[in-house]
């Protein structure tokens, strides 16, 4: 009787376990269907994208660049409970994440991998939040006791074609700074027709395809920090600009080393791009 017993606890035991373990994997379904729809994409830091809007000058905005700037996020990858999701880090180094379809703080957030270097206790989670007609993505950051410490939001930046920039950052920033159409005027007085692509295509200047506009400064000493565009960046036919925006109007002018090769400085004015309405 009492060895009846004991398997009987055993086997509802195992049974209970089996329930829970199929629930969580149920409730892990039902999170990964409603999320991965939401997070799907690429994802820039919204702070920065606002800023550089304004200031036109990636090196002005640089120093919101801290921290998880920028998330890949395919949820095709998704696989069991949870998602690795690729990131940058200071827009200078690349890391990644876990983030677990399960239940977080809040409807709307999940809980991830994410670590607070500076404080164990503290801990992230992914979601999002909807105003107006955008949604964002959000990283939570979590205190003691579930405190909201600060939050930090992420727009959603368009897919890369086929031939095009990889890198989201760069192609929200080409999207702000250079993209459209142009009247572009060369140093020679000659008018052509110019157009920048948000995936740093290029067309209608000969013998330059791609452009790349530098965004990372962080390695970079104080006389090279400077807002640089280069046409076919590492190629033999790599051409470096100093560039600067006012209005509706672009300036290119060469960009050359001072005698000492301590600084890079600005030369002639090359190119006058005036974007079309």
């Amino acid at each position: 009787m009492k060895k009846l017993l004991v398997i009987s606890v055993l086997t509802i035991s195992l049974v209970a376990c089996k329930d829970s373990a199929t629930r969580k994997a149920e409730e892990g379904k039902e999170l990964a269907a409603t999320f991965a729809p939401i997070i799907n994409g690429a994802w820039v830091m919204t702070d920065y994208i606002n800023h550089l809007g304004n200031s036109k000058s990636p090196l002005a905005s640089y120093n919101l660049l801290k921290d998880v700037v920028s998330m890949n996020i395919n949820t095709a990858d998704y696989s069991g409970d949870s998602l690795y999701v690729p990131i940058s880090i200071n827009n200078h180094e690349g890391d990644g994440f876990m983030v677990y379809f399960r239940k977080g703080h809040d409807e709307n957030s999940l809980p991830t991998s994410l670590p607070d270097y500076q404080n164990s206790i503290n801990s992230y989670e992914l979601g999002y939040e909807v105003k107006e007609k955008d949604t964002f993505l959000v990283l939570y950051h979590y205190g003691a006791n579930n405190k909201l410490l600060d939050k930090r939001s992420f727009s959603k930046i368009p897919p890369a074609s086929e031939d095009g920039e990889p890198n989201a950052l760069q192609r929200a920033v080409n999207s702000l700074l250079f993209a459209g159409s142009y009247s572009a005027t060369n140093e020679q007085g000659i008018v052509a027709d110019v157009t920048f692509t948000a995936d740093g295509l290029l067309q209608g200047i000969d013998g330059h395809n791609t452009f790349y506009i530098f965004t990372d400064f962080m390695a970079e000493e104080d006389g090279y920090k400077i807002d640089e565009i280069c046409f076919d960046e590492r190629t033999k036919n790599q051409q470096p600009f100093i560039f600067a925006i006012s209005g509706d109007t672009t300036r290119l002018y060469a960009a050359k080393e001072n005698e000492e090769r301590t600084r890079l400085e600005k030369g002639a004015l090359k190119y006058t791009l005036v974007k079309k309405k």
